[in-house]
């Protein structure tokens, strides 16, 4: 399936290619500039309103991050005002004598001592009309509950009967903090509805820090309403919350970290999930922390109300990208005809070049299209059909010259003279002259190669050993003939009468003049691959520097110990060599390449260099 996927991709790829191919060049660069316009006016809009949207986002967050720091500062206030009453227990004598002194066993105080803390809580509810309950807890377990609401007396009663109160994990929280107060966002003691949260305090003796047990108040919720303005403040969907990330002062809150909710409490649900996610969902928070409760006081407002005027931003910018494609569609119009009215203009002058006519009078601009289609007039007036017939003339005259060549000499005739010239030898039991007749007729035979220019280099070989037996009888074993060919190249044919001449003029050169017998030639014969770079040194440079073959070549070197060459020049100048460079251009163009070198009595060296891959005929 994975792979069939990948098949549609690339047919849909190749057909879009052929597609956009088919098209003349100014559709393609209408198409191109119009795709661009279109590519940088999305880009532009897109870009345009996200940053409105952003920055009236952010500017909202700034606006009403004030708003949340007094709302914070309030809250600290009211906060402060509930700490100091808390505070004021423990300069209470009466109430450090009840909660010094040692309790009966059970959960209730006695009599007296209720009276007595009726009296100091009643008085400390009525200085804080929010306060609704108090709750005075013995360090042994004793517990007095005050409320303002005589129907949540029965709600203690879980306290006395079956619950132990000194084990709830809001007491080892308190016991944590070692007197300090610490605020929970519901009530710690008994569901109320969620209308109040609890103040918690550790009771400490101010005279030996010794526990004495612990305070809870209960305030309602509503002490926050003096916090914040109207709910709205122009916005249809602005709201306030108190949150509280605290998981040890959270973790009971029937509402998660939810403390206080202030507006309508539709949205409530998801506004306190797009929070708790995050903040990545359809609402924009601004938050402060308020130091005093452990909250963080949060603004929330609906992306979508604020996005309303960025919305016609981005209309605005939609309609000037139109505009600006339709300038653009316009413009790329005016170009793609200036770009092309040469263009038509030139491949109307070629096509009437391809008829067979071959004088231009049409005149071009001067645009890089308008140069190139002056140049081509010039060539085509000037240069094309005086090239093509003078190249034409050269290979021919070539080619004439090598058949004159290879036909000065008559097969026939030549074959059965030397045929005739053997038996005789036989007869008269010549053997010398019917070897030398024999080798003689060989190398004949290998040299005319049946009219083929190309010859397998084993015959090629075959015919330089046949002459070298032949110099052989004529000097008495004079030259020795050293070969080292790679057995790989023997079966690569290679452009006749090239490796031969080349032994000949080593042996008439540079052997036969020194004097001695040590007189030796060396034919050497390797592949050569692309990377050993492929030009040999005395080839014309093309004007690109050394560059990096990318086909391979054969190799051939043949070197003799002669007496060497001391002009140079006169031996480039002779026929054979020039003839031997001549035939290797016009067969192989410039890839092909012979060099001599040569030291006065060192002896001389040729290189020869062709192709691997070119084995054509005619």
């Amino acid at each position: 399936m994975k792979q069939f996927r990948i098949n549609q991709k690339n047919q849909w790829k190749i057909r879009l290619t052929r597609a956009w191919k088919r098209r003349s060049i100014k559709e393609q660069i209408l198409s191109s500039m119009l795709i661009c316009s279109i590519i940088a006016a999305a880009l532009l809009g897109g870009m345009t309103f996200l940053f409105s949207k952003r920055t009236m986002e952010r500017n909202y967050q700034n606006s009403h991050r004030h708003n949340l720091e007094v709302s914070g500062s309030i809250i600290d206030i009211q906060l402060q005002n509930l700490v100091e009453l808390s505070r004021t227990l423990l300069q209470n004598q009466e109430f450090k004598n009840i909660f010094t002194r040692e309790q009966r066993t059970g959960t209730y105080f006695s009599s007296r001592d209720d009276i007595v803390l009726n009296h100091i809580m009643r008085d400390l509810a009525e200085q804080n009309k929010y306060i609704q309950s108090i709750v005075a807890i013995h360090k042994t377990g004793n517990i007095y509950f005050y409320s303002k609401l005589t129907m949540q007396n029965g709600k203690m009663l879980k306290y006395h009967r079956d619950t132990d109160i000194l084990s709830m994990d809001w007491v080892t929280q308190s016991d944590k903090e070692l007197g300090k107060e610490l605020f929970y966002g519901y009530n710690v003691l008994f569901d109320d509805n969620n209308e109040t949260f609890s103040m918690v305090k550790t009771l400490k003796n101010t005279e030996d820090g010794e526990d004495m047990g612990y305070v809870v108040f209960n305030i309602k919720k509503s002490i926050f309403l003096s916090a914040f303005g109207r709910a709205d403040e122009g916005y249809v969907t602005n709201r306030y919350m108190i949150m509280d990330k605290n998981q040890a002062t959270s973790g009971g809150n029937p509402d998660g970290n939810l403390v206080y909710f202030h507006g309508g409490t539709e949205m409530k649900p998801t506004i306190v999930a797009d929070y708790i996610s995050g903040h990545s969902g359809r609402y924009l928070f601004s938050e402060v922390h308020n130091e005093r409760g452990g909250w963080e006081v949060v603004n929330v407002i609906a992306r979508e109300e604020l996005s309303h005027d960025s919305n016609y931003i981005g209309w605005i910018t939609f309609l000037v990208c139109i505009a600006m494609m339709i300038v653009c569609y316009l413009f790329a119009s005016r170009v793609s005809n200036i770009i092309t009215r040469p263009l038509e203009q030139l491949k109307k002058n070629i096509d009437v070049v391809s008829e067979g006519k071959f004088q231009i009078e049409e005149e071009f601009d001067e645009t890089e299209i308008g140069r190139i289609g002056t140049q081509f007039k010039n060539m085509v007036n000037n240069n094309l059909d005086l090239h093509e017939k003078l190249l034409h003339s050269e290979i021919r005259e070539k080619e004439a010259e090598l058949l004159l060549l290879q036909s000065q000499i008559n097969p026939h005739f030549l074959y059965n003279t030397l045929d005739s010239l053997y038996f005789m030898a036989v007869i008269e039991q010549a053997d010398e002259i019917a070897e030398m007749v024999l080798a003689l007729s060989d190398t004949f035979k290998l040299s005319l190669n049946r009219g083929e220019k190309l010859i397998e280099v084993r015959d090629e070989i075959e015919k330089i050993k046949a002459y070298m037996k032949l110099q052989n009888m004529r000097y008495h074993n004079r030259f020795e003939l050293q070969i080292d060919v790679e057995e790989s190249m023997m079966e690569q044919k290679i452009l006749t009468f090239i490796l031969q001449p080349v032994v000949e003029n080593a042996v008439y050169h540079g052997l036969e003049p020194k004097m001695g017998d040590e007189c030796y030639i060396r034919l050497t014969g390797r592949l050569v691959e692309p990377s050993e770079g492929g030009h040999l040194a005395d080839q014309p440079d093309d004007g690109h520097g050394e560059e990096t073959s990318k086909i391979s070549y054969m190799e051939f070197q043949i070197k003799d110990n002669g007496v060497g060459i001391i002009d140079m020049s006169q031996l480039e100048e002779g026929y054979g060599v020039r003839n031997i460079k001549e035939r290797l251009f016009l067969f192989y163009g410039e890839e092909a390449g012979i060099r001599y070198e040569s030291r006065p009595g060192e002896g001389t060296q040729v290189i020869i260099r062709v192709p691997l891959d070119i084995q054509k005929e005619g």
